[in-house]
């Protein structure tokens, strides 16, 4: 693929006419994880339902070995352009006013792209971030990977995913005999697998089984497991043994398509049992609006902190790690490491029983041991948390117009400001909503 070289940055802000609101233009940048490319593609979802705006998937391929640190220019210097979509601009393909990015090694592309359209282009990075803070324009994660807050942080409660509805209608007529075998409550089991630090072994496979037909007897209701990927072997063998009637199993298949049960148990069931190593179906499930509870895999023993760790923010970080799983408030070695983290001296290591703890604190999941139902309003806040997020982007747009007029007025004055569309620069947040009824 031969690239097309960047076309000229024209000296006046481009105009975003209020009457065509999908003339902003949004770059989803695609790495290789499908549960990354999931959440950039949910999001840009969300926002051309909301706005209208235009969607650009770019699918990216990226070499190995050293990521380009925060310089724009480096940005696609581990690029494989051959193999990746076009991120140059071209005629019918222009810059975006907004570009989404996932993982390491998607930022520095995403801050390259962004650089193109500058001041006007924003960079907006999901999940977990290894760069200064100063170098995006907005960070949005979750909990599990331990990031401190700042001016362009949004922390949501869960990450941004979206089963499309029809797809989740059509999965559950495609499995309406299944629901129709049994009169009671159909209770979905999501197995994950072992993923640092939670461990899943045979044992705790048997445990499971046993534990969730126990809560499935006290509902009168029917188990629908599916396995994952990541489910251990002896852990899928032992449910095929052992589950009994009317109880079903689904192991996990690679490219089933249609015929893959999962959205079909998203749609269909009153309850959920997952395992609580995967932040994804915790999420998937939560989302459905239905009560979910947790089933608890055993946490690698934490190393001790009286054994020192070099340098000393990595002693520091494996402390604020365990203080957030308890829900205490920063105190001053957290914000001094939380500082560090800004500044990219220092990286928080993934820590899925953070966001599992904090779950179960706001009652939004429970144990399979608790008498209590837990919340399920998750949904529901999930939606307000997405409309913030999509504020954000708005006030981002905006900003960057009106810091580049007052930049104009403050250079030439009258002739140079009257040389921006002001009123076309930028549809007003009224206008970008789409009408009720």
């Amino acid at each position: 693929m031969t690239p097309i070289l960047c076309s000229a940055i024209p000296d006046t802000v481009p105009a975003i006419p209020a009457s065509r609101p999908n003339s902003v233009i949004v770059w989803l940048l695609q790495g290789a994880r499908l549960g990354d490319n999931q959440q950039v593609l949910a999001l840009g979802a969300a926002l051309e339902a909301r706005f209208g705006w235009k969607l650009v998937v770019k699918q990216l391929k990226f070499e190995r070995g050293p990521v380009p640190g925060s310089d724009p220019k480096d940005g696609i210097r581990h690029l494989k352009r051959a193999e990746s979509d076009c991120v140059f601009a071209t005629e019918d393909d222009p810059w975006p006013h907004v570009v989404i990015a996932i993982g390491r090694r998607a930022a520095p592309v995403a801050r390259w792209v962004a650089a193109q359209g500058a001041p006007y282009a924003i960079h907006i990075q999901l999940g977990r971030f290894q760069d200064p803070y100063e170098t995006v324009d907005l960070l949005v994660t979750t909990a599990q990977y331990g990031l401190p807050g700042g001016p362009n942080v949004l922390h949501l409660s869960l990450p941004i995913t979206a089963r499309k509805v029809a797809i989740l209608a059509r999965a559950a007529e495609a499995f309406k005999p299944l629901f129709a075998e049994h009169k009671g409550p159909q209770i979905g089991v999501l197995i994950g697998g072992p993923s640092n630090p939670m461990k899943f072994s045979d044992k705790d496979g048997k445990r499971l089984l046993q534990e969730a037909l126990a809560f499935a007897d006290k509902r009168q209701g029917r188990l629908l497991v599916a396995t994952s990927p990541r489910t251990p072997a002896e852990v899928v063998a032992h449910f095929e043994a052992h589950l009994p009637a009317p109880h079903r199993l689904f192991p996990f298949r690679p490219g089933a398509g249609d015929a893959n049960p999962y959205p079909a148990l998203l749609a269909g069931c009153d309850a959920f049992i997952v395992t609580n190593d995967s932040v994804s179906m915790v999420a998937d499930a939560a989302l459905t609006g239905r009560e979910v509870r947790l089933f608890e895999l055993p946490v690698v023993k934490p190393r001790p902190m009286w054994e020192p760790s070099w340098p000393i923010a990595h002693w520091v970080g494996r402390r604020r790690n365990q203080r957030l799983v308890k829900g205490k408030s920063a105190d001053w070695l957290d914000r001094w490491f939380e500082a560090k983290v800004r500044a990219a001296h220092a990286q928080p290591v993934r820590y899925v029983p953070i966001i599992m703890a904090r779950l179960l604190r706001e009652g939004h999941v429970a144990t399979l041991a608790n008498p209590q139902s837990p919340r399920t309003d998750l949904a529901q806040l999930a939606v307000q948390e997405l409309d913030m997020v999509a504020a954000r982007i708005v006030a981002l747009l905006a900003e960057k117009r009106a810091k580049a007029l007052r930049s104009a007025l403050a250079e030439g004055g009258g002739p140079a400001a009257n040389a921006l569309p002001v009123r076309a620069m930028l549809p007003t947040f009224s206008e970008l909503t789409p009408a009720a009824g």
